[in-house]
């Protein structure tokens, strides 16, 4: 019975709830609520009493991923769950920390760094990736959005090293440029880089100026590839690219790795000038070279690999059923192949997904 049921925080329910499923406590044994049975604000605070695990509870699969595609979960309740099981809450902590001491200081030590890029690595180990994705595709405060786009950056740049079969210290210095591609921007005036609004030209002119920024603050101590990244992410292979106009082999592989680690953050991420973009529709941009200057090779790695995690990943579709991944065109990642039910075809402009379903 259990490896049909999945686990679940308590706190995921909500009042008037109603499943066609038994709920059960945190490891299955003990029936807590009958199928067709309303969940009550008064049943519900009894269950978030009971559990004496950190307040889980178990349902069969059909009924857990409705309640993950429902819109009736808090976002930061998810959020808070998600990134506090995985590490995220902690590491984006230590982030912040360092990028206030910086924000004050003229220089960044790399002995002060060090911590957070192992506990990075680490995660990087043990999470799932697809979980990470997760983590990262979740809205973000103005007032944080530097530091967690800083962590996003990082875990991406650390799994695109692994998909490339890099050495592990070559992965570590990944993961490390990632992390202080944009510590620049702490020398950016506030209200040009947290505006609501699309930057003016002149605003724009200033904003050109964080790698420079980056580099300087990385001045000794640390890895060359770490400051060239910094100083080079947003360089174009057609020498279209700021702030040196370099072009070709002249960009380091960190660069070009960063550059594409850097897009695919700030593409999925919602602003209050832009909305978020599906993963999948954004990796579908890549593919069709909506962002160009970029290392195409480095591209079809992000694509390659994002395109095997989400397999038989869960997604709620256009028409409020749960659907399947089964496969992704590579050259139409944005339209997969859904199965729901017995029946499985490509999603269309009117059959589409609406979202990803969270696994946490």
């Amino acid at each position: 019975m259990k490896e049909k049921m999945k686990t679940l925080p308590a706190e995921y329910l909500w009042d008037g709830l109603v499943l066609k499923d038994d709920i059960y406590n945190h490891n299955g044994n003990v029936l807590l609520i009958p199928s067709g049975e309303e969940i009550t604000k008064k049943k519900l605070g009894k269950l978030l009493n009971f559990s004496s695990d950190g307040k889980h509870i178990m349902v069969y699969e059909e009924s857990y991923y409705k309640i993950m595609a429902e819109g009736n979960i808090p976002h930061e309740v998810r959020q808070k769950v998600m990134e506090s099981e995985t590490g995220y809450t902690e590491i984006k902590k230590d982030v912040g920390h360092v990028f206030h001491k910086v924000s004050a200081e003229e220089k960044i030590q790399s002995k002060e760094i060090e911590p957070v890029i192992q506990d990075i690595s680490q995660r990087l180990d043990v999470v799932d990736p697809t979980v990470i994705f997760e983590c990262i595709n979740f809205p973000r405060p103005m007032d944080e959005y530097l530091q967690r786009h800083s962590l996003n950056v990082a875990f991406l740049n650390g799994l695109m090293g692994e998909w490339l079969k890099l050495p592990k210290e070559d992965v570590r210095m990944l993961v490390m440029a990632g992390l202080l591609h944009d510590v620049g921007k702490t020398k950016i005036p506030e209200e040009i880089l947290d505006a609501p609004r699309k930057l003016t030209d002149e605003e724009f002119k200033i904003i050109r100026t964080h790698p420079v920024y980056s580099y300087e603050l990385l001045e000794s101590g640390f890895d060359e590839r770490v400051k060239l990244a910094a100083r080079h992410h947003h360089e174009k292979l057609d020498g279209r690219g700021y702030p040196d106009g370099i072009r070709d082999e002249e960009i380091s592989l960190f660069a070009r790795i960063t550059a594409v680690s850097d897009i695919y953050d700030a593409m999925v991420s919602k602003r209050s000038y832009k909305k978020e973009k599906l993963p999948l529709d954004v990796l579908d941009d890549f593919y069709n070279q909506a962002y160009d200057g970029l290392d195409m090779d480095m591209v079809m790695v992000l694509i390659k690999n994002m395109r095997e995690n989400f397999l038989d990943k869960k997604v709620l579709m256009s028409n409020g059923n749960i659907g399947t991944i089964k496969y992704i065109p590579p050259n139409d990642i944005a339209h997969p192949i859904i199965q729901n039910g017995k029946i499985i075809k490509q999603t269309n402009e009117r059959w589409f997904c609406e979202k990803l379903i969270s696994t946490f």
